[in-house]
């Protein structure tokens, strides 16, 4: 029996097996009713959808709470009629369905805790099950001998940060953005996971020419498929050997598949907006000097598949780099330079996009101009705002097209964009005192925990009784009966990404009856597209939590 077995018979499979995943027929016709499985808050805006093959008409009710279905909203994604049920008139705390007729919808609670007493811990539970170096799930050290420089063939010590997604590799695209924002989060738990987080960002300039954008590639991806501490890869050094440890150079890598990297802004300067908020500001400076001198973006590493991370975007994390550095040191011209940044990264292109490349535009959300806003005059928090509702704007205009309010790209890592729009009209209406995207962010939120046409979170484990992915694309799944709990799976696609990105057959498709020319999502392993539980998503709608 391999070393991973092993392990895994020390854990019970109840939490796997607790969820069911429910079967329908390819002719049910509903309706069916969707809510936000975890719940609302007291004061947020409360709206179900009641969807359906056939026309509907007559009252819903929640509790004691009874009003009209209202207008039909029209066809969209699976449903040919679609409507909105308003109960934000309830805010009695307690637990409820929406019901209509024989329908009724899961379950959930409005109250004011509920986020932080059952969803918090849950994402911070994943973010421990990711941990490189040493597992405090597992409680196994592994990668013990990252890595070696791909370039030089010197040895670094990368040892630390958090594997990617389900993989066993490591990305500092992630790992600098998730450490950022964890350490700008109030809670001590999150900014102690994401201090372990900046351990391993300060290991990556070991030299003032010198920042690792990657450790570990697809080469991970090979069998044996084991889990993080008995990991058997090869890179070229045996088995279980140090791992391939990529600089950024700023220009194209890739021994056979290339990306497009023009520079090392993006990395370098994310990396030291991660080192001023943890206090090392002679690592910060020196990486934000890197920064400037090579300006560009860094791109991740393919090596067996043409997929990569392809970031394109790095004046936002100049911005993000020089606010940091003014706040921890006040000297004139890191705020000089932050305005000057902020002018240039303007406000999120992705915003009212039909698609984007993967990651092109991450981290999606400009933290840096939220930052940057109390401290800057009027003129300049006019621009900031400016920036922020441009693309608020956009995504509301898309939104008011269906019943959903859906308005991001259904692109591969979908939830990440649904995120963002939630997490920047929340920090707009904070910065401004402007609520008028608040219902467009509850809405955002309210699609990441079920109220999405195949009525699933996408948050495993998630709530506890709710109807979440139970079949994730993660190892601890496959390997050892675990689901990642707290993990965010990447979400609904578009069906030709899905198609394109799909390695093997996926079987019987349960959730059949709710897929559309519109979107698809499945709860298998198989399909890694929309299944696959992610680092750098599960870390973004923690912040979004906290911000709330």
């Amino acid at each position: 029996m391999s070393t991973c077995w092993s392990w895994a018979s020390r854990f019970a499979p109840a939490a796997l097996l607790a969820c069911v995943t429910a079967a329908y027929s390819a002719d049910d016709d509903g309706p069916w009713i969707r809510v936000n499985q975890v719940g609302y808050r007291t004061n947020d805006p409360k709206i179900a959808i009641l969807s359906s093959a056939t026309p509907l008409s007559g009252e819903f009710s929640v509790g004691e709470l009874h009003a009209p279905i209202g207008e039909d909203q029209g066809a969209w994604g699976p449903f040919a009629h679609n409507y909105r049920l308003d109960f934000t008139a309830l805010a009695t705390p307690g637990r409820y369905r929406v019901r209509f007729g024989a329908t009724e919808s899961p379950e959930f609670a409005i109250g004011d805790d509920l986020y932080r007493l059952e969803v918090v811990p849950a994402l911070l539970d994943f973010l421990k099950l990711q941990r490189c170096g040493f597992n405090p799930v597992t409680g196994q050290p592994c990668h013990q001998q990252d890595g070696i420089d791909t370039v030089t063939g010197e040895r670094m010590d990368g040892v630390g940060g958090w594997h990617d997604a389900a993989d066993r590799l490591k990305h500092m695209i992630t790992t600098t953005y998730c450490a950022a924002a964890l350490m700008l989060c109030e809670d001590p738990n999150a900014r102690q996971e994401g201090f372990y987080g900046a351990d391993l960002v300060r290991k990556l300039h070991p030299r003032p020419d010198v920042i690792y954008i990657q450790i570990g590639d697809d080469r991970d991806h090979r069998p044996p498929h084991t889990l993080w501490h008995d990991d058997q890869s090869d890179y070229g050094h045996g088995k279980g050997g140090p791992r391939s440890a990529w600089p950024a150079t700023g220009a194209p890598m890739g021994p056979k598949y290339q990306n497009e990297s023009t520079g090392v802004s993006s990395i370098a300067g994310r990396a030291a907006a991660v080192m001023a908020i943890a206090g090392d500001l002679l690592t910060a400076r020196s990486m934000y000097r890197l920064a400037k001198q090579r300006i560009g973006y860094a791109q991740s590493i393919p090596v067996l598949a043409p997929y990569y991370y392809m970031e394109k975007t790095y004046w936002d994390d100049l911005e993000w780099a020089a606010v940091e550095l003014y706040r921890a040191t006040r000297e004139p011209q890191f705020l000089e330079e932050a305005i000057r940044w902020a002018d240039q990264a303007g406000d999120n292109v992705w915003m009212g996009q039909d698609r984007h490349g993967h990651y092109e535009f991450f981290p999606y959300v400009n933290l840096a101009h939220w930052r940057l806003y109390p401290l800057v005059d009027q003129a300049v928090q006019a621009r900031l705002a400016g920036y922020y509702r441009a693309g608020l704007e956009r995504l509301e205009a898309r939104a008011l097209t269906n019943a959903y309010r859906f308005a991001t790209p259904l692109v591969w890592c979908s939830t990440n964009d649904v995120i963002a729009l939630a997490t920047q009209a929340r920090l707009y209406e904070q910065m401004t005192g402007d609520p008028r995207f608040r219902t467009l962010a509850t809405e955002a939120r309210d699609w990441i925990f079920g109220r999405n046409p195949w009525g699933y979170s996408f948050v495993c484990g998630v709530p506890d009784q709710g109807r979440s992915p139970s079949r994730p694309h993660h190892l601890f799944w496959k390997l050892a009966g675990r689901l990642p709990r707290g993990g965010l799976v990447d979400g609904p696609q578009a069906p030709d990404i899905n198609k394109a990105l799909q390695y093997q057959t996926f079987g019987a498709d349960d959730l059949a009856r709710f897929q559309s020319d519109v979107a698809v999502y499945h709860d298998m392993f198989e399909d890694f597209g929309t299944n696959e539980p992610i680092l750098d998503g599960t870390v973004s709608l923690l912040f979004l939590i906290e911000h709330w």
